[in-house]
């Protein structure tokens, strides 16, 4: 029978930066691997603080979904209801944009809506007309259930979140 050879693994990287920074400092593997990691601690720049996200009241498993009713049109007079799928959701008068709506009153890109850490965001686009809540005009906003905007001064845009 032939005698087996047994063959030296060699060792890992970790093993042997742990074994050159024993012997550097004369310590053992447990203790230059310990100073070795308070000292890239130390290094390092300060994590900023973490803010935890604001719970919801009821946690839904499926992310809110917005739907936009549009201006009283619609079987039920509420609207006729468009799901905000593609982000950024652009609305105006160019064929091109999420919600197409054919006035010249609505700039080519009117409005957009986002949705982020705050949740869903509008945002006007710089329109020559505006988009309004009430009287007030706005520039952003964070979106609410019921939310009732009118874009140019006449057409009605009112926000569901489901």
């Amino acid at each position: 029978m032939a005698a087996k050879t047994v063959r030296k693994k060699k060792p890992s990287e970790l093993e042997q930066l742990r074994a050159k920074a024993a012997k550097a400092l004369a310590t053992s593997e447990k203790e230059a691997e310990l100073r070795a990691l308070r000292e890239l601690l130390a290094s390092l720049p300060a994590a900023p603080e973490r803010k935890p996200a604001p719970q919801a009241a009821t946690r839904s498993p499926l992310p809110q979904r917005l739907y936009l009713l549009l201006d009283g049109r619609g079987l039920d007079g509420r609207g006729m209801p468009v799901e905000v799928i593609d982000l950024p959701c652009v609305i105006g008068s160019a064929r091109n944009c999420a919600v197409w709506i054919n006035s010249p009153q609505i700039e080519t890109r009117h409005l957009q809506i986002t949705h982020g850490d705050e949740g869903w965001v509008l945002e006007d686009l710089g329109s020559e007309h505006g988009t309004f809540i009430e009287d007030r005009r706005i520039a952003r906003r964070v979106l609410q259930h019921g939310d009732e905007f009118r874009l140019a001064g006449y057409l009605r845009l009112r926000t569901e979140l489901r």
